[in-house]
């Protein structure tokens, strides 16, 4: 049985590289309650944690060194959240990841079923870049 997670991510790249998520996510058991949704991470949070590595260190985590020559709003980011009313998870993404293969790897790799998915923007979430 597949866990669906919850949590945040970016769309980041070097130049040059192919652009790849950044997730920081934990399955809906560990998430934290939030009035009727069930979330995960705060972006500044991670990002700042990851900064304080080295570029070795991000490697051996496969972490692009992005994060220690840029700022976590300059790129694309989002967030999955669950809706315990709804029984529905929400992707909350800057438009510029409202494509359908950015939404296609986002449900991918947060283990959820498309067709439990709604998808918002927020304006939270709207990239520098």
């Amino acid at each position: 049985m597949t866990v669906s997670r919850v949590g945040i991510f970016w769309r980041i790249g070097a130049t040059g590289a192919a652009p790849e998520l950044l997730v920081d996510c934990v399955p809906v058991a560990h998430a934290e309650s939030y009035g009727d949704f069930l979330t995960h991470g705060g972006h500044y949070e991670f990002w700042c944690a990851l900064s304080r590595l080295s570029a070795s260190e991000l490697r051996q985590r496969n972490v692009p060194d992005v994060v220690l020559w840029s700022e976590y709003e300059e790129w694309p980011r989002g967030r999955v959240v669950f809706h315990v009313p709804s029984d529905r998870f929400i992707i909350y993404a800057d438009r510029k990841l409202q494509g359908s293969a950015t939404i296609d790897r986002i449900v991918q790799r947060f283990r959820l079923t498309r067709d439990r998915v709604d998808i918002l923007g927020d304006p939270h979430y709207i990239s520098l870049r």
